[in-house]
């Protein structure tokens, strides 16, 4: 790769880790192919709070771990020939970082009752994986992605997801505590007409954890609804970033992203609405509520509408403070500790993002936040 030497440090660094755990010549022209790219500048909009470049620095230091080749699965649906031609940076670099194994395609092709699982798993210093699904027209699905990677590794998954016409899909991504570990998920979702999007995204703090949906509504009539929730200590780093893209009349929008952020944490919201001049009668709300809990805790939030059209009903709403002193006293005057009231007002604060999951996920994930908020009072 003798052209690296025109490029920065951190992409040097990334071709130097990647020769040095011999991966395929398939792979490395991927790589190649990344590198005319290059990852996002720093001083990018959407990349300005978050430091890709030093992420990198940090895990290129780090003892390489050659690991086992990855692999990518999807239950209960049939493997396509992977078709997508996603050129942006960190589709890119996710193809330079996955083996052959984890480069796939998916398609459903009937409604399931069950839930199924995107899984993928690597063991590796550095890993990849790009996976597309395409849900035909009318079928309706919940897929839980299940992402298993090396707990001090550096990983970029990138997912497409086709939605046809009167199609239903529910994603559901959780991202577990890991301060090790610096996790990209970047996805594009197509809506097609009369169908629907519905996402949650829990996000548990990682040394950087960036999750990325790209939503393009290309039919009328469609209905979105994105919720997250990330619970952030220590020095956790974690960045929610969205576009939506509307692109056609009728179409409804909800989004809801709640945060909960103490110690040196840092927590990132980027989302934003572009309602184009032929997306009239648009409904599309927005919500980023943060609560801090500390001196050091930080956050930076963005919300943005771009709007076109001339008959809509949208707006965003941001917040960012501190617990109720009120409600602590008034929990505290009825028999309750301090840390159980802290505990109980976070908890009901968090668990709004969770309404229209499956049942048994809520339960877990209502479990997760208790288990989270009890090792940290």
């Amino acid at each position: 790769m003798n052209q690296m030497t025109s490029i920065n440090s951190a992409e040097t660094a990334l071709g130097k880790m990647l020769a040095a755990q011999d991966r395929s010549g398939e792979q490395m022209a991927r790589f190649e192919q990344f590198l005319k790219v290059g990852l996002p500048h720093p001083r990018a909009e959407n990349w300005r709070w978050t430091d890709l470049h030093g992420a990198i620095a940090k895990f290129t230091k780090l003892a390489v771990t050659t690991g086992s080749d990855a692999h990518v699965t999807l239950s209960g649906a049939a493997q396509i020939d992977f078709t997508s031609a996603k050129e942006d940076p960190i589709s890119l670099l996710a193809a330079g970082l996955s083996t052959d194994n984890s480069i796939a395609g998916f398609v459903i092709d009937q409604t399931s009752d069950d839930i199924m699982t995107l899984h993928t798993s690597s063991n590796a210093s550095f890993s990849g994986s790009v996976v597309q699904v395409l849900v035909r027209a009318g079928c309706s699905v919940v897929i839980v992605e299940d992402n298993q990677q090396d707990d001090s590794g550096f990983s970029v998954n990138a997912r497409e997801f086709i939605v046809e016409d009167g199609a239903s899909l529910t994603r559901i991504l959780i991202n577990e505590n890991s301060l090790d570990q610096t996790r990209i998920n970047q996805a594009f979702v197509e809506i097609g007409e009369s169908a629907s999007f519905n996402q949650y995204t829990f996000d548990f703090g990682a040394y950087l954890s960036r999750n990325e949906t790209n939503v393009s509504l290309v039919g009328k009539n469609t209905k979105v609804n994105i919720n997250g929730a990330y619970l952030l200590a220590n020095n956790d780093k974690v960045d929610m970033s969205s576009i939506i893209d509307h692109q056609h009349q009728n179409c409804v929008t909800k989004q809801l992203v709640k945060g909960v952020v103490m110690g040196n944490a840092k927590a990132v919201f980027q989302g934003k609405f572009h309602v184009r001049r032929a997306a009239q009668k648009t409904d599309a709300k927005m919500g980023h509520h943060t609560i801090l809990l500390g001196d050091t805790a930080r956050v930076q939030a963005k919300p943005e509408l771009e709007i076109y059209a001339d008959d809509v009903a949208c707006a965003h709403g941001n917040t960012i403070g501190e617990l109720d002193e009120n409600a602590l006293f008034y929990m505290r005057q009825r028999g309750l500790s301090e840390s159980q009231a802290r505990a109980l007002l976070i908890r009901a604060f968090v668990i709004e993002t969770l309404d229209g999951l499956p049942a048994n996920i809520a339960e877990d994930l209502t479990t997760g936040i208790d288990n989270w908020l009890e090792q940290r009072q």
